[in-house]
């Protein structure tokens, strides 16, 4: 079917075409400077943040983060990649704008951290991150073999999932005005419990299949406390003991408050919610060492 206009041009006459070719092309070029212009506007920071308010807390983050100089892009895409870059433009965004305008949005956004741990490969954070031209600093006690991780196949944001966007649920819409996500905190694996345990854990039962099955050379990852702690680390009490799975009971019997001060339900080393004990031991015997 022919559009009307086109049908109503005498393609035999030359000044017809000629000026049908100069419209064409001066459409054409009108909707590539368009492009060219919208493009980079809708892919500034600022855009995401404030043109699209179920994006805010993770802008608002963003902005407080040592990344804050680092353009979203620079993680979210592909380098170079006019097939990633248009798949974004033309399908991700369309999508993202009909959910928001629909209310049918994930509320939290990317609750799981599945954008870092499937979509976010080792090869861009090394653009700027690499083994060779950085010096990793920790905090006291601590060590990590980065090398190691790498060799295993994993990549960075196995454990650096919420780097650039830590504390975004102190922000609207997902402080407050998300009735959905009342009192939701996203999980942050560089901690020891939220991170390192699913694969460190000398507890099988507490580590994550789903993280170990990202592990591509067949290596176990070790359990001890000496492989992340360094001598000078301050541990619990008793906790560098060699014999502590066994001898720790007695420590219990002593004082059972002081375990529950760390170990206790919804403490920073709690078995989900529940106290740590209960993953060896059931409730009655746990009961029994309370004073």
């Amino acid at each position: 079917m022919r559009l009307p206009i086109i049908s109503r041009i005498d393609w035999k006459d030359p000044a017809q075409r000629l000026r049908f070719a100069l419209l064409s092309g001066a459409a054409v070029m009108f909707l590539l400077f368009s492009l060219a212009a919208i493009f980079p506007l809708a892919s500034h920071p600022t855009f995401c943040g404030k043109a699209c308010h179920s994006q805010s807390p993770q802008w608002q983050s963003w902005k407080a983060s040592a990344h804050s100089q680092v353009t979203c892009y620079a993680c979210h895409m592909d380098v170079g990649s006019i097939k990633h870059l248009l798949k974004l433009k033309l399908y991700d965004a369309p999508v993202g704008m009909i959910a928001t305008a629909l209310g049918t949005e994930p509320k939290p956004i990317n609750e799981h951290s599945h954008v870092s741990q499937a979509l976010t490969p080792r090869e861009r954070c090394e653009r700027c991150h690499t083994n060779e031209n950085r010096k990793f600093t920790f905090s006291k006690g601590i060590k990590m073999n980065h090398l190691a991780h790498k060799e295993a196949g994993l990549d960075c944001t196995v454990c650096h999932n919420r780097i650039a966007h830590k504390g975004a649920e102190d922000f609207e819409p997902l402080k407050s005005e998300w009735k959905e996500a009342e009192g939701f905190h996203y999980e942050d694996f560089l901690t020891m419990k939220h991170g390192c345990l699913r694969c460190h854990s000398g507890n099988a039962e507490s580590r994550s299949e789903e993280t170990l099955s990202l592990i591509g050379n067949g290596k176990k990852p070790p359990t001890a406390c000496t492989a992340c702690h360094t001598e000078d680390f301050d541990l619990p009490v008793g906790h560098d003991d060699p014999v502590w799975r066994t001898a720790h009971g007695k420590e219990a019997k002593k004082d059972f408050s002081v375990c529950m001060e760390c170990h206790g339900a919804s403490k920073e080393f709690d078995h989900d919610g529940t106290p740590w004990c209960t993953l060896c031991h059931d409730a009655a015997q746990v009961a029994t060492f309370r004073v």
